[in-house]
């Protein structure tokens, strides 16, 4: 199994209930391996304003293959308009990690 195959899809959202529901569904459906959740202080342009926010990033441990069906679970459990749905392969790695996320994802 080469680094390649694996990514981590990074998403934003405002609530912690909108997370939770991502999360579990994601990891119910066994579309990723691991969810890590983390609290960041966002600023961004939304509509001619300048917004600051607190809002949850999740980070997205899975493989390549399985993006696109998680980036539409994503759009129709998501809060947002336009939800932060960014993908990042993997150079390199643990290979006993990916193994583990071969293990743990649908094939």
């Amino acid at each position: 199994m080469a680094a390649s195959e694996y990514c981590t899809i990074t998403v934003t959202t405002d609530t912690l209930e909108n997370a939770t529901l991502i999360t579990q569904t994601l990891l119910e459906k066994r579309l990723v391996a691991c969810v890590q959740s983390h609290s960041v202080q966002s600023a961004y342009r939304w509509q001619g304003k300048i917004i600051t926010t607190e809002e949850i990033r999740l980070d997205l441990k899975t493989k390549v293959t399985l993006f696109d069906e998680i980036k539409m679970l994503i759009l129709e459990l998501h809060t947002y308009d336009v939800p932060e749905i960014l993908m990042f392969h993997c150079d390199g790695g643990n290979g006993y990690y990916f193994q583990w996320i071969e293990e743990e994802t649908k094939r």
